[in-house]
């Protein structure tokens, strides 16, 4: 049990981190915010988790203090996500106003006053669409390191999670084997964890392959 609280409070650590780099702007891209949706996800499932776990505790002061602790967890989970709306709508707002700064700084290419440009279109310069084409590819690179980074965070929470299973089939097993449990319920617990074992194999290779896709196709 204390592994899996460990775990849940390094995903907090690590949410915290996230939450303050994306409120200060030091990164504010797409990526960072689905890492920060992802994790917050990630985060309750461990708290559910661990709650089930420490339900299940027989020693009256542990059970007692591991429930303390989930309801803590849950407190500040909420205000993350809380928090992280916040921040977003804050953004969407400034962005709105520097969008609407920029249009009304927009020189009038057609004239004086308030007369209509007659060719409202013009074509871009060499050097116009070289800055374009540059900023271009600035930006999808930033956003495929983004993209891989997300995918890297995925990969270390299922190998999290997978250590975290293992453990908890081992703690099962010696608890149903001090209960005399039959061999019938033994078995089908080794069973399931078999499956969870596969669908843990094939949530990495289908993240590998979604990385390698992002890496062949945009770069």
């Amino acid at each position: 049990m204390n592994s899996l609280y460990n775990h849940a409070l390094k995903q907090s650590h690590s949410l915290q981190r996230d939450l303050d780099k994306f409120q200060s702007g030091q990164d504010s891209s797409a990526g960072l915010q689905g890492q920060i949706s992802v994790s917050l996800g990630g985060l309750q499932r461990s708290i559910d988790e661990y709650e089930s776990v420490a339900r299940g505790e027989l020693i009256p002061v542990k059970k007692e203090t591991a429930l303390t602790r989930v309801g803590k967890f849950r407190h500040d989970l909420q205000e993350m996500k809380t928090r992280f709306e916040s921040i977003k709508k804050q953004q969407e707002v400034a962005q709105n106003e520097q969008n609407r700064d920029q249009l009304l700084r927009r020189p009038n290419r057609g004239g004086s006053g308030n007369q209509a440009p007659e060719y409202p279109y013009q074509p871009m310069s060499r050097d116009e669409f070289a800055m374009r084409e540059q900023s271009f590819a600035r930006n999808t690179e930033s956003q495929l390191d983004d993209f891989i980074g997300q995918a890297q965070n995925l990969l270390e929470n299922l190998t999290d999670q997978h250590g975290i299973l293992k453990k908890t089939q081992k703690k099962i097993l010696d608890t149903a084997n001090h209960l005399g449990l039959s061999q019938n319920v033994i078995r089908y617990i080794e069973r399931r964890s078999a499956q969870d074992k596969w669908i843990f194999y094939g949530g990495i290779v289908v993240t590998v392959f979604i990385m390698w896709l992002i890496i062949h196709y945009l770069r």
